[in-house]
């Protein structure tokens, strides 16, 4: 094939369907079910990086927007709008002027979404939004959207099944046993099928390492 990933989860699966839709021959090897291990522990949250503001790493934010507007789009019965509310209690004038440039800039670096723009709550709506909000000293409420999936396995499933149908060889239960060899180029992978026990050679031009967790020892037979 023309490219050999290894791991199963959201990462590998879409690789591989980005892959084989770019008319790539793909086979994307997988030790155990797909999406079951980091894939299916994480904060299910589909969001638009709005903590990395406050490193000034804009070019990040911008391409976290972009990439949740895309789910938004092909995956709307898998990825929601999420509202979000940020209370206001008493703070420094200075730290409330960065906040609202903040919400600012988190709008202007995403002018394309398809969510609602941030708004400001006063205090007797932000309680009515959310009751069990501390009242004491509470002045307001910033409400901005990000986007959630509820269900992250069917989105790594989905990614599979769509790789496959544009020609992408998918097994699961499939263990990387070890890499094929020339020199000191890897050439793709002994795969053990965990199932029936036999054994094949997948060779390709390029491997993909998506294995998460197990990274360090998946990539230990590579290290001198």
């Amino acid at each position: 094939v023309d490219l050999l990933v290894i791991g199963g989860g959201i990462v590998g699966a879409g690789i591989a369907r980005d892959a084989a839709l770019r008319g790539l021959s793909v086979a994307l090897v997988e030790q155990n079910d797909l999406g079951s291990g980091t894939s299916s522990r994480p904060t299910r949250l589909i969001h638009g990086g709005l903590r990395y503001l406050e490193l000034f790493d804009f070019g990040l934010v911008r391409s976290d927007m972009r990439e949740r507007e895309t789910l938004l789009h092909i995956a709307p019965h898998l990825v929601f709008p999420l509202p979000f509310l940020m209370p206001l209690y008493r703070r420094s004038p200075l730290y409330r002027l960065k906040l609202r440039f903040g919400m600012f800039l988190y709008d202007l670096l995403s002018l394309d979404k398809s969510l609602p723009k941030r708004k400001r709550l006063g205090r007797a709506d932000a309680l009515a939004a959310e009751p069990n909000l501390d009242p004491d000293g509470l002045g307001g409420a910033w409400r901005f959207y990000d986007a959630q999936v509820p269900f992250v396995e069917r989105l790594v499933v989905e990614n599979a099944i769509d790789a496959a149908a544009h020609g992408a060889l998918v097994l699961n239960h499939a263990r990387a046993a070890g890499y094929l060899r020339d020199g000191r180029s890897v050439t793709g992978a002994s795969v053990e099928d965990l199932i029936g026990g036999t054994r094949l050679r997948l060779r390709a031009r390029f491997v993909v390492n998506a294995t998460g967790p197990w990274l360090d020892r998946t990539l230990a037979p590579l290290r001198p």
